[in-house]
This record gives structure tokens, C-alpha cells and sequence, in this order.
């Protein structure tokens, strides 16, 4: 946040704000993550993940709470490749190397926290749209 007073950045630390200035991001337990069949088929899988829920961006009110899901993706064709890479101006939309599919899925989202609880029916890609791939960008382009 930007403060008058001084002229300078401040940064509101709230619950849910990494330092850096990153939210609503937090990292993965090392095996909830699993990618199988040469890149073809994904699975993200956690089981009551605390975390903080902070009702409304940048309040500073939060309290404990948690979430489950079982959501898994599978390719559906052929991937495709896209992006130039380094041989893009780094500015470039196109400055980045990949290969996506298009994807089928499926699963299941569960939450909870004090005084209330949620829990998706199945969920599928029939719907919407899904995509599954790599891609690398950036420092990672070299």
C-alpha cells in the first residue's frame, strides 16, 4: 500500500500475504501433486490443508481453516507445442516454450471453517474447458 505521508511502499502483512507480496498462494504437501503416463495424466490430492480464510482481501480478519479435494486431469488428444522461446523479445506473449492438450477431468472440493462447511458435487470438465501441459518462461527459458 502506498502511504502519503512518506511517499513510500508499505507492505500490510495481512494473514494470507506472503512478505513478497504474493497471496492466496501457499505451497503444496510434496506428494499432493502427481504427474503420471508421460505427462498425460495429473492428480492433485489434499486432505484437510489448513489455511487461513480471510473473508474479505485486505481486512486484516481471518481465522483457521481448511481444505480437501481430489481433482484429476487426463489429456484428451495430442500435445500441442507452442510459444518462440528465447528466440522472442522478452516482452513478447510469445516468449515462453510448451505443450498443452486439451483435457478431461474430474473430482471433488471440500472446505471448512468455524461455522460453516462446503462440499462440491462431482465436478467434470463436460462444461468447461480444460487444459493440461508444461511450460517454461523466463529465467527458465535459458
Amino acid at each position: 500500500m502506498f502511504d502519503p505521508s512518506s511517499g513510500s511502499q508499505t507492505r500490510d502483512l495481512t494473514p494470507g500475504i506472503l512478505p513478497n507480496g504474493l497471496f492466496w498462494t501457499m505451497a503444496l504437501p510434496d506428494n499432493a501433486f502427481r504427474i503420471r503416463r508421460k505427462g498425460r495424466v495429473a492428480r492433485l490430492k489434499l486432505r484437510n490443508l489448513p489455511l487461513v480464510e480471510s473473508f474479505q482481501f485486505g481486512s486484516g480478519q481471518a481465522i483457521a481453516a481448511k481444505v480437501s479435494m481430489d481433482l484429476l486431469w487426463y489429456a484428451a488428444g495430442d500435445f500441442i507445442e507452442r510459444g518462440e522461446g528465447a528466440a522472442a523479445d522478452p516482452t513478447s506473449p510469445a516468449a515462453f516454450t510448451g505443450h498443452f492438450a486439451e483435457a478431461g477431468c474430474a473430482g471433488w472440493i471440500s472446505g471448512s471453517e468455524t461455522g460453516f462447511a462446503f462440499e462440491s458435487g462431482e465436478l467434470t470438465a463436460e462444461a468447461f474447458f480444460a487444459e493440461m501441459g508444461e511450460e517454461r518462461n523466463g529465467v527458465f527459458l535459458s
